[in-house]
């Protein structure tokens, strides 16, 4: 799972050295602080609420195998992870829009049709950056649910097989004693 998240910061990298101004001069056409800041103040207090900034940060953890949690703690994980992947979506469509009303405020001025509309899109950009740095974590954490639930069904298994062999003990032993009793 780390190696989704890197190959997704590496893949931002190329793409900020692919767009035209070379080297870091691409950066300047993909960064736009005032996006960025406008959806973390939207997207980010929800986590302050009730310890959900624990359980998120758990999510991240768990990208390390050797990471150990019990099933509610991976489940409060993951529902908090779910919860930021909607929350970011609707806070890149909020910023989006945004931008589009900027954009239509000003159309009478075509200099800033361009600036206004990639400003707009880049909350779009962004959200999809967002979510697949969110995705990594929501697969490992139903992926250790269903381990999680797969142990317990073994150790069920386990268990029942253990009652089953213990009750034919005791059924073969009342026949024993019943034939003795016969006899």
């Amino acid at each position: 799972m780390i190696m989704e998240i890197v190959g997704i910061i590496v893949s931002i990298i190329i793409l900020i050295f692919s767009v035209p101004g070379g080297r870091w001069g691409g950066l300047a056409y993909i960064a736009d602080w005032p996006t960025l800041i406008c959806m973390l103040i939207i997207t980010l207090p929800v986590l302050s609420k009730e310890g959900l900034a624990k359980d998120f940060l758990r999510a991240f953890k768990l990208l390390r195998k050797e990471y150990k949690c019990s099933f509610s703690e991976l489940r409060h994980a993951l529902d908090v992870v779910e919860m930021m992947q909607k929350q970011i979506l609707c806070a890149g469509v909020i910023v989006s829009f945004q931008g589009f009303f900027a954009l239509l405020h000003s159309l009478d001025d075509i200099a800033t049709i361009g600036p206004n509309t990639s400003v707009a899109l880049l909350a779009v950009f962004y959200t999809a950056i967002f979510e697949l740095l969110m995705l990594p974590l929501q697969i490992e954490a139903k992926r250790r649910i269903v381990d999680y639930m797969e142990q317990d069904s073994e150790e069920a298994e386990k268990k029942q097989g253990v009652e089953n062999t213990e009750k034919e003990q005791d059924t073969e032993e009342a026949t024993k004693e019943q034939d003795i009793e016969k006899a």
